[in-house]
């Protein structure tokens, strides 16, 4: 194996275990974010969180999935990566979707309490 196929699939692997971070742990919490803008938007608050938290997931969703297409679709890498990081998202997902719907609600409860 020379040092370039090495380096090849070292960054293949960085790449695709920051996709799986951006999507699998940042993702759900920046989804929550919008939801609050939703709860805003509901409360005749403006569109401004709603916009921010929209724009936020976008760019968080898609630097993770394109990070991921990146670090899996070089060549060499081997298919075990592929199983390998949609168990870490799994993973990752059952803490992160239940932590960020807690949050979501706390905020939520925080923000009701406080215009009262």
């Amino acid at each position: 194996m020379s040092s370039n196929v090495v380096t090849d699939t070292l960054t293949s692997q960085f790449a695709a275990i920051g996709g799986v971070m951006l999507l699998a742990g940042i993702l759900p919490f920046v989804a929550s974010w919008m939801l609050d803008g939703v709860v805003q938007l509901l409360r005749r608050n403006g569109p401004k969180l709603f916009l921010m938290g929209l724009g936020f997931t976008v760019l968080a969703g898609g630097g993770g999935y394109f990070a991921l297409q990146y670090g899996l679709g070089i060549q060499g890498v081997p298919v075990d990566s592929t199983s390998a990081m949609k168990t870490l998202a799994q993973t990752i997902l059952m803490f992160t979707i239940p932590l960020a719907l807690i949050a979501f609600v706390i905020r939520t409860v925080k923000r009701l309490v406080k215009s009262r």
